[in-house]
């Protein structure tokens, strides 16, 4: 799947963001959000119904699980599953655990900025892009990705959900599109 991605500085730029992506048409499940930590998104998701992954939780998971030889825990399940939902305990959904638990399984793990390019990548983001976003990320930006499926614009205005969302990340004040 095709993702357009905005990097934003602030909240109220990322709430902006999933607003515009709405009036664009895009539903808000096609949409995530990914930060550092809780503290960069708590406010996304308590004005938004878009949950927010935090890139330092999903690292820690991902130990978790290469920690107990492919096997991830009760506590590592809550914690994938429900992380910045503001729940105690949750049900992880097919994509809170998934990409976590593939990832451990099949890739080993580096150290440092590979850790978190690999994190990167289970949430969906690939070559070059994950390295953007880990260097934004690490300077506190969030990053807003739009499941814009495969279309591709011919001549002309870019009329497909590519250019809806690059459209509306403008809109927004991203920082960055990629």
């Amino acid at each position: 799947m095709a993702y357009k991605l905005g990097i934003f500085n602030t909240q109220q730029q990322v709430i902006e963001a999933i607003q515009a992506l709405e009036a664009e048409g895009i539903a808000s499940s096609a949409v995530r959000v990914i930060a550092k930590d809780h503290e960069h998104t708590n406010r996304v998701e308590s004005e938004t119904n878009v949950h927010a992954d935090e890139v330092n939780d999903v690292t820690e998971t991902r130990h978790q699980v290469e920690d107990n030889n492919g096997v991830i825990g009760f506590a590592g399940l809550a914690a994938a599953g429900s992380v910045g939902t503001g729940y105690n305990m949750g049900t992880p959904s097919a994509v809170g655990i998934a990409p976590y638990y593939g990832a451990a399984v099949l890739g080993g793990f580096g150290d440092g900025d590979s850790d978190m390019i690999e994190s990167l990548r289970a949430l969906g983001i690939s070559g070059g892009d994950a390295k953007t976003c880990r260097d934004a990320i690490a300077e506190g930006a969030i990053v807003v990705a739009a499941e814009t499926g495969d279309a591709a614009s011919g001549e002309g205005p870019d009329l497909t959900p590519a250019g809806a969302a690059e459209a509306a990340f403008r809109r927004a004040g991203a920082r960055t599109i990629l």
